[in-house]
């Protein structure tokens, strides 16, 4: 679990919690992204946010599946870009059926294998992406940028209705970072032509 660094916290009114948590995911990955770098990417992300004129949906209603994956790859870019790195991400359970304790169960797995965990939380009054940073004892514990913490582990569910809160399987993504392979240049060995007299 994280226990060096605090993850970046969101302002009280703002909806962008997507923003953050994908931030947040980053830096759990163990890329140093101090205050500016953090600062400078997500200035980037909002900026790209303006460009495919999806900001102001994000300002009013906050991040649904489409735009978190925007977002992500927003953040990819520039990754790309300042520090040479690779983001890739899956959607693991986006058609899948499966009970909670194996959902956990692989949610800790991709935690223990360094991989970061983006999930999207309901509940009565909270539509919140967050990232997993483990389970212990009965808490889901969480990198959280608002007032999350954790959450314990009877009060949510992946089924609608059947806790207090409701995990969004269907935007759970999983984030991997790697070195930027650059291909190799293959050097041509010239060809000489003989030359006619």
């Amino acid at each position: 679990m994280t226990q060096n660094i605090k993850p970046y916290k969101q302002g009280t009114l703002s909806r962008w919690c997507s923003v953050y948590s994908v931030i947040n995911a980053v830096r759990m990955l163990g890329l140093e992204l101090p205050l500016d770098k953090a600062q400078e990417m997500y200035d980037y992300i909002l900026e790209q946010l303006y460009v495919y004129d999806a900001l102001n949906d994000v300002v009013q209603y906050g991040a649904d599946g489409t735009r978190i994956e925007q977002i992500i790859q927003f953040a990819k870019d520039y990754l790309k870009t300042v520090y040479k790195q690779e983001l890739s991400f899956t959607r693991p359970f986006y058609n899948n059926k499966l009970f909670f304790d194996k959902l956990l169960e692989y949610m800790q797995q991709q935690r223990e294998q360094n991989k970061a965990i983006i999930i999207r939380i309901r509940s009565a009054d909270l539509d919140h992406y967050s990232v997993f940073d483990g389970v212990k004892g009965n808490k889901l514990k969480l990198f959280d940028s608002d007032h999350l913490p954790y959450i314990k582990v009877n009060d949510i569910s992946h089924i609608k209705d059947d806790a207090k809160f409701q995990l969004l399987i269907r935007q759970l993504y999983v984030l991997e970072l790697c070195n930027l392979t650059i291909p190799r240049m293959h050097s041509r060995k010239s060809v000489k032509s003989k030359s006619n007299p």
